[in-house]
């Protein structure tokens, strides 16, 4: 017979249902297949034990806790639900123990009986008498914690008894006492010491909250400044770091170059002022030699005549042809004027 599609979709849900509930069941350490039994356990204070601690006996786990109510017919009693295996027989003597797991918490149910039972067994859905331990006697067996004791006592009798004779005593007790004096007296300077900087301290203290204060004013612009700096360091790592350097290198040997280049050239200034100074070349002349100086000053004063007498009698210098011969002959007879 062929289903129909809404057939199909309720069976897939009914399936996945089912194995919803069993797989929540199974994660919370209650297999649905097993046929375990269920015992009860009343506390005063379960100490934040969980549904689904689990359930032990000398170490083996043997269940799971399955849940934790209030007693009905008593408010100040919290019963608990565990779920134990079907192969577990628990004489009538049997104590659940509310056990510690580790020092930063974790409850556990610890099953404590001396023998497997036959006829004597708790029953199904039974009722197992109860006791809760300290943190410290869950870490540590009594026999073991006897033991500490035990050793701790014999040390403290060995230390008083090797302390000494009465003078010994007596002489600790000074050295104690005088400890305690430079104690007491380093306490009163400390004390005079504070009291004398109370209004340095009170300053420092206000400079410190002014500081705490301009700081978280100030948050959104050091944040930014941190953005910023975060964006350059980021821009410099993608750079080209080699190209820069190699740049770095030709600037580096073209102002080498420059400077062997100005080197030189001061090198050559030098040797033209030594040149001058020993009077060696024409520079040198011009500047130290008198006669040739006065020679330039009567040639700079000649020409200064010369060009004296072009201005006032330019026509004895230059003759122009449009003017005729007897007057240019005219003019040539004319007396020089006496100088």
């Amino acid at each position: 017979m062929k289903l129909s599609y809404e057939t199909r979709i309720g069976i897939l849900a009914a399936v996945t249902l089912i194995l919803l509930v069993f797989g929540y069941k199974f994660l919370k350490g209650n297999n649905m297949l097993d046929h375990n039994k269920t015992y009860l356990l009343n506390f005063d204070n379960v100490a934040q034990l969980e549904p689904s601690s689990p359930v032990f006996t000398r170490g083996i786990k043997v269940g799971t806790v399955l849940k934790i109510q209030l007693a009905e017919d008593n408010p100040y009693k919290v019963v608990v639900y565990i779920d134990i295996k079907n192969d577990i027989h628990l004489p009538k003597n049997s104590v659940a123990v509310l056990v510690s797991t580790g020092l930063i918490g974790g409850k556990a149910i610890d099953l404590r009986f001396d023998h497997h039972c036959t006829d004597d067994c708790i029953p199904n859905n039974g009722t197992i008498d109860t006791r809760v331990e300290s943190i410290l006697s869950s870490m540590l067996p009594k026999s073991e914690l006897d033991e500490y004791i035990k050793s701790a006592g014999t040390s403290i009798q060995h230390a008083l008894d090797s302390t000494g004779t009465n003078q010994e005593l007596n002489g600790m007790a000074h050295d104690l006492k005088s400890t305690l004096h430079n104690l007491n007296l380093l306490t009163n300077q400390l004390h005079k010491v504070l009291l004398d900087n109370n209004q340095q301290i009170n300053s420092t203290m206000k400079n410190l909250n002014t500081l705490s204060s301009s700081l978280a004013s100030n948050t959104k612009s050091i944040d930014q400044s941190l953005s910023n700096l975060q964006a350059v360091t980021a821009q410099l790592k993608q750079a080209d770091v080699s190209k820069i350097a190699n740049h770095a290198d030709e600037t580096i040997q073209s102002l080498q170059k420059t400077a062997q280049e100005a080197t030189t050239s001061m090198h050559k200034v030098n040797e033209l002022i030594s040149q001058i100074q020993n009077g060696n070349g024409t520079a040198s002349k011009l500047i130290k030699d008198p006669a040739l100086y006065n020679n330039l000053e009567s040639t700079a004063k000649s020409l200064d005549k010369l060009l004296t007498d072009l201005r006032l009698y330019p026509n004895r210098y230059v003759h122009f042809s449009v003017f005729s011969a007897k007057k240019q002959m005219a003019v040539e007879q004319v007396p020089q004027e006496k100088k």
